[in-house]
């Protein structure tokens, strides 16, 4: 009676340790997941060039001239159909801005940098606001001339 006992415990144990190894190689299969995936990588930086326009700047004697043409840069998804989609207020929103700037403050090249800051939060903020879920990256000035 004794030996029938160890027979049935060590085939139980032997069971359940190749049960165990069993859905312990089937467990990726069966949840549909890898466990022992590395974590995934950030979706790559895209940039979403916008057609350019022209903006009139005060200046101190006669109006002048800005040509502007720039770049998004982005992570999110869909983003070249928001920027379509959002183009007015964007253009709005620049266009306000740099109407407010005095020629001699956009004729200095110390202030290039700050402008582009000062462009990617004014951006996100009017994107936000008009429910266009797109996140800026940065804002890149690709050509800037002012007359």
């Amino acid at each position: 009676m004794a030996l029938t006992k160890k027979i049935t415990i060590s085939a139980l144990l032997l069971g359940w340790t190749a049960a165990s190894f069993w859905l312990g190689a089937q467990s990726p299969q069966l949840l549909n997941k890898d466990l022992f995936a590395t974590e995934k990588t950030p979706p790559t930086a895209q940039f979403y060039p916008l057609e350019k326009f022209v903006i009139s700047i005060p200046g101190d004697e006669y109006p002048h001239y800005l040509l502007l043409e720039m770049a998004f840069k982005s992570r999110s998804a869909n983003v070249a159909h928001t920027i379509e989609q959002a183009d007015p207020v964007i253009r709005n929103s620049l266009m306000k801005m740099f109407s407010n700037k005095h020629f001699n403050e956009l004729n200095n090249a110390k202030q290039f940098e700050s402008l582009q800051t000062e462009a990617h939060n004014l951006l996100s903020v009017v994107l936000a606001k008009n429910d266009f879920a797109i996140e800026l990256d940065e804002v890149l000035f690709t050509r800037m001339v002012i007359q």
